[in-house]
């Protein structure tokens, strides 16, 4: 099935705290990503303007800014390629184009699966949606061959004069942007994994699509009732469970696992909160961590500081059907050369 929906990462004007987080120095693919640029000549991934000089010394060495913005999106999707399994490409249509912007707000990026699918050859569990990156390494063959798995879009007004949003795209390595900048390597993450599954196929007010489960919504739970959304009778019962802020949790196992180094946003049984604020927000409801996690994670809605950690997520990934176990490759990207030169993806653009 074709999906359409589209998930959105905000940061609004405030005064964060910055972490920096370094990559490692090396990393195994054990999945490969095909990059499909989407932009024009002289435009986003291929904007010939001046370099950000913050960023090449941050590890970018890009000759221009489009140079710096394919190194950097390179360098995120080579950190999903060695934690995520599967021997069928992963196609990622991605673009820079003008977002909504404004003096105190600025949509980042948005992204999610082009295709989901349910009952191929090999599916962990019948009549479930699985998007197309997922359904593909289980079914090993591409599910839908005319179709590219995921589609990205970032804000490009951020770098031009379009927008009154007062902090521009910092395109470093080190996770460690200036104070007036915003780390793309982090949105990129973020991103990519709404593509790969962070995502719910439920609309706002709680129908299934299809009227079928997908995998993520299988491991929601409304606490303060203990039923699955999964389970409940009626689209009103999940509507309302996806408003009832504090009490949407993420129940899958290895989750809870790795859970236990919150000190917040965790519930004493090991349940995770997810992001349920009241009213509804259809481009972040309940597929996102809730914001009252601490230490902050990758996937809560809003932008606050740089973070390349994909650990918790990484677990809801296994949760969903992900594979982080399976047999590696062994294809290595050195993070010196910015994730070029030998990293986990096969541009389909030549010079991506």
């Amino acid at each position: 099935m074709t999906l359409l929906k589209r998930w959105r990462t905000r940061v609004q004007a405030a005064v964060l705290v910055l972490a920096a987080v370094v990559a490692p120095e090396a990393a195994l693919c054990q999945a490969t990503f095909g990059i499909i640029s989407q932009d024009g000549p002289n435009e986003g991934f291929n904007d010939p303007s001046r370099p950000d000089p913050a960023s090449t010394v941050g590890g970018n060495s890009g000759a221009t800014l489009g140079a710096q913005r394919r190194i950097a999106f390179r360098y995120a999707v080579d950190i999903w390629a060695s934690r995520l399994t599967s021997d069928v490409v992963i196609a990622v249509e991605a673009s820079f184009d003008p977002l909504a912007c404004n003096a105190t707000q600025a949509d980042l990026g948005l992204a999610a699966a082009n295709t989901v699918h349910r009952d191929f050859t090999r599916a962990p569990i019948s009549i479930t949606w699985y998007p197309a990156a997922l359904a593909n390494a289980h079914a090993g063959f591409d599910l839908a061959p005319g179709s590219s798995d995921i589609s990205a879009q970032f804000n490009s007004a951020l770098d031009g004069i379009t927008c009154a949003f007062p902090r521009a795209w910092y395109y470093g390595l080190d996770g460690n942007p200036p104070a007036d900048t915003i780390d793309f390597v982090s949105i990129a993450l973020h991103e990519l994994a709404h593509g790969l599954g962070f995502q719910t196929y439920m609309d706002a007010d709680g129908g299934k699509l299809g009227g079928f489960d997908d995998a993520f919504l299988l491991w929601l739970e409304d606490h303060s009732t203990g039923d699955l959304l999964s389970d409940m009778a009626t689209d009103a019962a999940r509507a309302a469970a996806i408003t009832n802020t504090g009490n949407l949790h993420w129940v899958g196992p290895n989750v809870i696992a790795a859970g236990v180094g919150l000190t917040a946003g965790r519930h004493p049984g090991g349940h995770v909160r997810m992001y349920a604020p009241d009213p509804v927000e259809p481009a972040s409801s309940a597929s996102h961590f809730s914001t009252a996690l601490e230490p902050d994670e990758l996937m809560e809605p809003y932008y606050i500081a740089a973070n390349h950690d994909v650990g918790l997520t990484l677990e809801l990934m296994r949760d969903i059907g992900w594979s982080i176990d399976g047999s590696v490759q062994g294809n290595r990207f050195d993070s010196s050369s910015g994730g070029g030169g030998g990293g986990c993806f096969v541009s389909t653009v030549i010079g991506f």
